[in-house]
């Protein structure tokens, strides 16, 4: 029988490449923590790790269950939102959002929803959208917020964002008040990866071919480190909405696209789900649409 405990123990030497290494995390002995992988792996049929003087590597059975567990764990931290929700009579959504989401728009979809239906309440998981789409038919997140349109799942357009440049004050475009992709001429230009936006580097890549628009593009995925990632790259410029520009880059300027790129100027989110009939659901849609309405291209 799998227990929950022999789950931590497995994601810990996964994450750390060694049971060595684990078992001092897990305030274990080697021997006992080799025992409860051993005893996991044969209640599983499967081998997790290939074990060698140089450590332990994930097979591809435990890769598998590593990806797997990641999301019984965020189900099992969300069990005191779950219980005090039911004590309250509440409805709990598990609402996914990605990077980069407007805090001003989210605040007024929260205030919306307060005010329409009150006994709905909200736990949020911040995932990218192709996290989101296995997330979603899995029943892992009963909403989410995402930069496409998914086929197989039900959706909804509740936001669109003016996408931009941000420079620095020194770069030749950092007085425009609007900047087109063939000002990036010979620019290095740091946007979204697959990860983080899908169809965005496709779109870009197409675009300045057709212009004859000649860009060294960097497409990476953005967090904490995006700053970093622009400055060792060597980045001219960044694309992204104004909300990352501003916790990203807050020292760079931020110039919108110029309105006239139909394809690059707007940053499209959806609300996407799997089941209309879950608790909750047409609540946050119905706010949702009342925040998209006060929100505008400017959120």
């Amino acid at each position: 029988m799998v227990e929950l405990r022999h789950l931590e123990y497995f994601r810990t030497v996964a994450e750390l490449g060694s049971i060595a290494k684990a078992a001092t995390a897990l305030h274990l002995t080697q021997p006992t923590l080799s025992r409860q992988i051993a005893q996991l792996e044969r209640a599983l049929g499967h081998q997790l790790f290939s074990r060698s003087a140089r450590g332990a590597a994930l097979t591809p059975a435990g890769e598998g269950l590593r990806a797997h567990v990641g999301t019984i764990f965020v189900q099992v931290d969300r069990i005191p939102e779950v219980l005090q929700a039911a004590e309250r009579a509440e409805r709990l959504v598990r609402l996914g959002i990605p990077p980069g989401l407007p805090h001003r728009w989210f605040e007024t979809f929260r205030a919306a929803l307060a005010e329409s239906a009150p006994a709905v309440k909200l736990s949020l998981q911040e995932a990218t959208t192709e996290e989101q789409r296995h997330l979603l038919p899995a029943g892992l997140v009963d909403l989410g917020l995402m930069r496409l349109e998914p086929p197989e799942l039900h959706s909804a357009l509740v936001l669109l964002q003016r996408f931009g440049c941000a420079v620095r004050d020194s770069s030749r475009l950092a007085e425009r008040r609007t900047v087109t992709l063939r000002d990036l001429e010979g620019l290095r230009v740091l946007a979204h990866s697959a990860q983080d936006n899908p169809g965005e580097e496709v779109r870009l890549r197409a675009s300045a071919e057709a212009e004859n628009v000649h860009v060294t593009w960097l497409f990476r995925r953005f967090s904490e480190h995006s700053s970093l990632i622009a400055e060792t790259s060597a980045a001219d410029a960044v694309l992204l909405g104004e909300t990352s520009a501003r916790r990203h880059f807050p020292t760079w300027r931020w110039i919108p696209l110029d309105p006239s790129d139909e394809a690059n100027a707007l940053v499209r989110t959806w609300a996407v789900w799997a089941d209309e009939n879950r608790p909750g659901v047409r609540e946050c849609l119905a706010a949702m649409a009342v925040a998209a309405d006060g929100a505008g291209e400017s959120a």
